[in-house]
């Protein structure tokens, strides 16, 4: 029997113990280990399809951009045509390699034209599909997007993502639990049964807050879960601060869907105020102006002066018409989402449609102790809707009228040739408009303040109908300057 126990040791309780405890302890770092890098790898490669998809939808609206707002061409001709040269600025943009096919999957442009290219026909076929599709060889991510352009495919772009830092981070993070694995298994052995309470302890503490965490209960970032300054102490500190920014991450995620929710609600009570707005204003203002209309046939029919009295009651309808198309506007208005009038451009004679306007409002001018004088350039003609743009220097005629000086009173209407683009400036004395509401003029239902109103304000929809018409035929509405020389009004419109 001695030779026995000679030949096969007995293992005394002073290993076993310290085996069982490194293995416990081993075991639970492991565990923990796993945890942590299975949650960096999926946030890794959650990190990394968002910032893909972000930059595949830039990327995709810009070619969109470039394809709608030039000339109008088939999507292979486009690509054929512009794919090189958007490739190259994409790839300067996003500081990634980006590969440009059309939607035969030919390819069309490289930001690294001399750079090794990868087999991705594979997933080619899915991006022709519309599909979006990623390869990832080695330390590189190939990610294929569809283009789309006016609800037709132009083509595919691929990015190329290096995901060195991530693989490199990911590797000292499972270095990291490994020593630290290799550490307590060690320490394990040094210390013994004496520290075995306290490692148990401090191990369940780290998994209670672990859970915790998981059910949305969250640590206090003041207070260290351990007091300790070895592995698990470092354990503990980095599930706290994780806990931490999980948590704020969250409260920022409910204070913006908090602040989303009040964003809906007062946009629905605004557009139920506009649209009760420009209901009862069309309503009070139609049926005067439909009054006015019948008294004008009248005077047309038993006026005393026959040549006055027909000179009067064209003047008047056209100016009832004029009012029942502003009422009109006014509903479209409130009704559409965007502004959006159809055009109907032709070639038009600039300085006599602004005689027309401007003798439309002198005898408004006049009545309010207003000089209206125009001095304008050269005769040019310009390509617009005459009918829009008329209703564009009415409006700023009207305004400039309203908002005057009460005595002595001043508005003059220029024009000046610049290139391709045609000024037409609409100076008037009046208080000055502020420089913070100098662009809020042109928002719907903005009025100005009385205080600065000798009459009582319009509907707040001139300005912001004139500028949208201006720009709708690619021109420009803005306030150039406000002091106390008055306010000055420019239209800007290109020739062609």
């Amino acid at each position: 029997m001695r030779a026995r126990s000679l030949l096969h040791p007995r293992l005394g309780l002073r290993w076993k113990f310290p085996l069982l405890l490194g293995a416990l302890l081993l075991f639970t770092v492991t565990v923990l280990s796993l945890l942590v890098l299975s949650g960096i790898r999926s946030n890794q490669q959650q990190q990394t399809e968002q910032l893909l998809l972000r930059q595949s939808d830039l990327m995709q609206l810009r070619i969109q951009q470039a394809y709608l707002s030039g000339e109008r061409l088939s999507p292979l001709l486009f690509m054929q045509r512009r794919a090189a040269e958007l490739a190259v600025d994409l790839g300067a943009a996003s500081n990634m390699r980006v590969i440009v096919y059309d939607r035969n999957g030919e390819l069309r442009g490289d930001s690294l034209p001399l750079a090794r290219r990868s087999d991705v026909s594979a997933a080619m076929r899915y991006a022709l599909q519309g599909q979006t599709a990623y390869i990832t060889e080695g330390s590189n991510v190939l990610y294929l997007a569809p283009v789309y352009g006016a609800d037709q495919l132009l083509g595919v772009i691929q990015l190329h993502l290096s995901i060195a830092e991530q693989q490199e981070f990911y590797h000292n993070m499972l270095m990291l639990c490994l020593w630290t694995g290799a550490a307590v298994l060690a320490s394990s052995f040094l210390i013994g049964w004496l520290y075995i309470h306290r490692q148990t302890r401090d191990i369940h503490t780290l998994m209670t807050e672990a859970r915790a965490i998981a059910r949305g209960r969250y640590p206090d970032e003041q207070h260290a879960l351990l007091k300790r300054s070895d592995e698990l102490g470092e354990l503990g500190d980095s599930i706290t601060e994780m806990g931490g920014m999980i948590e704020r991450s969250m409260n920022l995620l409910e204070q913006e869907k908090l602040q989303l929710q009040q964003a809906v609600t007062k946009l629905s009570a605004l557009e139920q105020l506009q649209k009760a707005f420009i209901g009862n204003i069309s309503h009070e203002l139609k049926t005067p102006a439909t009054s006015i209309q019948s008294y004008a046939d009248l005077l047309g029919m038993y006026g005393d002066d026959p040549e006055l009295v027909r000179e009067a009651s064209a003047s008047i309808s056209s100016e009832i018409r004029r009012l029942i198309e502003l009422i009109e506007d006014s509903i479209r208005l409130s009704l559409l989402d965007k502004y959006d009038f159809e055009l109907h451009p032709k070639q038009v004679q600039l300085n006599e449609l602004i005689e027309d306007a401007a003798a439309r409002t002198r005898g408004k001018a006049t009545s309010a102790g207003i000089q209206l004088d125009v001095k304008l350039d050269q005769s040019v003609q310009l390509l617009a809707d005459p009918k829009h743009l008329m209703h564009i220097l009415l409006n700023l005629l009207d305004n400039a009228v309203k908002y005057n000086l009460p005595q002595h009173g001043w508005i003059v209407v220029e024009s000046q040739l610049r290139d391709e683009i045609v000024q037409i400036r609409i100076r008037s004395s009046g208080p000055r408009i502020p420089a913070d509401q100098q662009e809020l003029v042109f928002e719907p239902y903005t009025t100005l303040s009385q205080n600065r109103s000798r009459t009582s304000s319009g509907t707040g929809l001139g300005l912001p109908l004139a500028r949208r018409l201006a720009q709708r035929m690619e021109g420009n509405l803005y306030i150039a300057s406000s002091d106390e020389h008055g306010n000055v009004f420019v239209l800007e419109m290109p020739l062609q």
